[in-house]
């Protein structure tokens, strides 16, 4: 692996390019493209987010548990209702996999390294339960930006929209997943706060300016 040095402003300018052009994008009569895009947005985010975590075997292993958590909790919610209400997945996720697109375990394993990461070095002296519930609490945090959104980004809607049990349904996910990534989160990340940063202020901005 090159020195960090060598490629953390490249991967920065990626990641700000990225959300920048996307969201651009989104507003533009490409919009369409944009949405088809979507999977290939999530899989570059991922990729470098990984880039500079913990390479081991073991992360590894707890970064495919957190994906196979994340897919399997959404098969559950769409074909049951629960533990986050009564939804389906639109197209800008990509294929499917029983009306789950196989994309959306990805998304959950940014967000949870992502948050796991930042909170993991900026707050080391909490405990790991401390840890897990800190960062919890921002995903289900960012998952409040994106509900209102969703819809019009063409990736999931609710039947009466987002209510406190999707909240719930999020924390404790999240939750398991922390726990599940916590024993390999002692290597800083700096691609973290970037990554959330970039999509809070993503998601944000189309509270302000609604897509085409």
């Amino acid at each position: 692996m090159f020195r960090l040095s060598l490629h953390y402003p490249w991967a920065l300018t990626v990641v700000i390019l990225l959300h920048a052009v996307g969201f651009v994008g989104w507003h533009s009569e490409w919009s369409s493209l944009f949405s088809i895009l979507t999977p290939l947005h999530l899989l570059i985010s991922f990729g470098l987010l990984v880039h500079y975590t913990d390479g081991s075997s073991s992360m590894k292993m707890r970064l495919i548990g957190v994906y196979l958590l994340g897919l399997g909790i959404e098969l559950l919610g769409v074909h049951t209702g629960l533990p986050f209400g009564e939804y389906v997945y639109l197209e800008g996720l990509g294929s499917k996999i029983l009306d789950v697109p196989w994309m959306i375990g990805v998304n959950w394993a940014i967000l949870a390294l992502a948050t796991g990461h930042w909170v993991h070095g900026y707050l080391p002296e909490y405990n790991r339960w401390q840890r897990a519930s800190v960062a919890a609490g921002l995903m289900v945090l960012v998952d409040l930006l994106i509900e209102p959104v969703a819809p019009q980004l063409d990736l999931w809607e609710f039947a009466s929209g987002p209510g406190w049990m999707n909240s719930v349904g999020w924390f404790v996910t999240s939750f398991l997943m922390q726990l599940l990534l916590e024993e390999g989160l002692s290597r800083k990340n700096p691609l973290a706060l970037p990554i959330l940063l970039s999509q809070v202020i993503f998601f944000a901005g189309f509270h302000l300016w609604p897509a085409a």
